[in-house]
């Protein structure tokens, strides 16, 4: 941290994704807020309804500024790695936007550069903030649903990219990559466990657009026994209702739905609801973006470690890799890669 005063420099690179993030940041009175980006009309309206410090055109000058400590990143995932490496070496902690990099060696490379230098790799992957996920292990935990042999996630919607995002290379395959590693993330969040095997197919007629898949279906074995299965699709017209996740386990069931966290066990207290009939539970409303930022920001001041930690979000990763496998060979994958 500098030694100007007790505020942080963060500097944002890339406001595309990246303006939820500065906008956390201006709201943090421990943080000076810094942005960084090539269009000038992003860079004038951060400075117009944001608190910002300063601004660099150029992610050099923004890594070497004395004024900065910390960078968060959106930018293409081809260009996680050299900015990361670049960044570290500087001194600088870093947070990036999900995925982590587009490969397990780019992922590895990373995260020993930090390690290296002692500072902090976060992965802003803002569904591990999601109240109703981390209700829902929480109830796992407690013993509500018995044993869990079944969990299902969705990340369903329509949305058909431009840009980098079209270019397989850039990117690193396509929707499941960029977007599904939200619905891996919560998978894993709910299984608490380690994955051995992956089995994936994926189709891109959806989206002819894009080099990449639109559409995947990946289903995971996980080291306690339970099984994963995850459906994520930029080509969806109209996903109708759904829920975004669902668990099953031997005493019970919950599930999220329109926003709302629902809870069925047999473990539960005759006179209380949950034991006849799925009851809504109640849970907090948080601003997922606010919450990883504001989690960078006190693992850098208090010197803890990110609970979306580089070697976390490599774990993501090795799942998408594992699928993109499995669909190309037509065979389950055996984890660890």
């Amino acid at each position: 941290m500098n030694a100007r005063d007790e505020k942080m420099g963060v500097c944002v690179v890339g406001l595309g994704m990246g303006y939820a993030h500065a906008k956390a940041y201006s709201a943090m009175e421990n943080v000076e807020l810094y942005v960084c980006d090539i269009d000038d009309q992003r860079t004038k309206k951060a400075q117009s309804e944001l608190n910002v410090k300063g601004v660099f055109t150029n992610v050099e000058v923004a890594i070497s500024s004395p004024k900065i400590d910390a960078l968060d990143v959106a930018l293409p995932h081809n260009l996680h790695k050299s900015v990361c490496l670049e960044s570290v070496a500087a001194g600088k902690h870093f947070m990036i936007e999900k995925p982590i990099a587009r490969t397990l060696e780019e992922a590895d490379e990373m995260i020993a550069a930090a390690q290296k230098v002692g500072v902090k790799l976060m992965v802003a992957e803002n569904q591990r903030f999601w109240p109703s996920a981390i209700k829902a292990r929480q109830f796992i935990d407690e013993g509500l649903l018995g044993k869990v042999f079944l969990i299902q996630v969705y990340e369903m919607w329509y949305y058909n990219p431009d840009g980098w995002r079209r270019s397989e290379e850039q990117v690193g395959g396509g929707n499941l990559i960029d977007s599904g590693i939200h619905a891996v993330n919560t998978l894993r969040l709910l299984a608490a466990s380690e994955t051995t095997r992956v089995f994936a197919l994926n189709t891109g007629i959806g989206i002819p657009e894009m080099e990449g898949e639109d559409t995947n279906l990946v289903t995971v074995k996980f080291q306690n026994g339970s099984m994963g299965n995850l459906i994520s699709s930029w080509a969806i017209p109209l996903s109708g209702p759904q829920a975004h996740f669902a668990v099953y386990g031997t005493e019970g069931c919950l599930w999220e739905e329109e926003k709302t966290l629902f809870l069925h066990s047999h473990r539960l207290p005759e006179g209380l609801s949950y034991h006849k009939e799925p009851t809504p539970v109640e849970v907090p409303s948080v601003n997922t973006f606010e919450a990883e930022c504001a989690q960078f920001v006190d693992c850098i001041l208090g010197d803890k470690e990110p609970i979306t930690n580089g070697r976390e979000a490599r774990k993501d990763l090795e799942i998408v890799v594992a699928a993109y496998r499995s669909a190309q060979t037509g065979k389950a994958i055996k984890l660890p890669l």
